[in-house]
C-alpha cells in the first residue's frame, strides 16, 4: 500500500479502532488488536520501519506508563494484569506499539517539526489518557487538571522523541 491520502485516512482510522478496544474491553482485546497489528505491518509499505519502531515504542511507552503508574499518576485494576511480570497491562503496551504505527503514516505532518509534535503531544495525549480514565480503563491518582499538566509535560517530549526514532530508523535502512 503506498502512502496516500486514503493511506492516512485508514491509518488514523486503524489507531482508532485499536484505541477504543483497548479502551472499551481492556485484557479481552488483547487478541484482537494483535491481529490489528498484523494486518497494518501487512498493509505497510514501510513494514520494517514500522517493526523497529513499533518494537522501540512498545519499550519505550512501557517505560513511561510504568513510571506513571509507579509514581501513583495512573492506577490499575489489579485484576487487569494479564502479565503478572509486566509493569502495565498489556493493552496499553499494545496501543503503543499501534501509536506507533501512525507515526510514518496518518502522523506524518509532524515529521521534522519537533516543536509542533511537542505542542501536539502536550494538548492530545494528556486527552486521550484523560478519556480513557472517563471509560474506566485507568483510574487516575491526581486531580484532572495535574494530570493534564504532568502528562502533557511528558508527551511533549515523548511525541517528538518517536519522530526522532523515526527519523533514526528510516536514516539507517537509507544506508544499508
Amino acid at each position: 500500500m503506498k502512502d496516500s491520502a486514503v493511506v492516512k485516512v485508514v491509518n488514523f482510522a486503524w489507531f482508532q479502532g485499536v484505541w477504543w478496544l483497548v479502551i472499551l474491553f481492556q485484557n479481552q482485546a488483547v487478541i484482537p488488536v494483535l491481529g490489528l497489528i498484523a494486518l497494518w505491518l501487512f498493509l505497510s509499505s514501510k513494514r520494517i520501519e514500522d517493526i523497529k519502531l513499533m518494537s522501540a515504542v512498545f519499550v519505550l511507552g512501557t517505560l513511561v506508563d510504568a513510571l506513571l503508574t509507579y509514581s501513583g499518576l495512573f492506577i490499575f485494576n489489579e485484576t487487569e494484569a494479564l502479565l503478572s511480570f509486566w509493569p502495565i497491562p498489556i493493552w496499553l503496551s499494545l496501543l503503543w506499539v499501534a501509536f506507533a504505527g501512525t507515526v510514518y503514516h496518518s502522523l506524518t505532518v509532524f515529521k521534522g517539526r519537533p516543536v509542533l509534535a511537542s505542542i501536539a503531544g502536550a494538548v492530545f495525549a494528556p486527552l486521550s489518557y484523560i478519556a480513557g480514565a472517563k471509560f474506566g480503563a485507568v483510574e487516575l491518582g491526581a486531580s484532572i487538571l495535574f494530570s493534564y499538566i504532568f502528562i502533557a509535560l511528558v508527551w511533549s517530549v515523548v511525541f517528538p522523541l518517536c519522530f526522532y526514532l523515526s527519523n533514526r530508523f528510516e536514516a539507517k535502512l537509507s544506508q544499508a
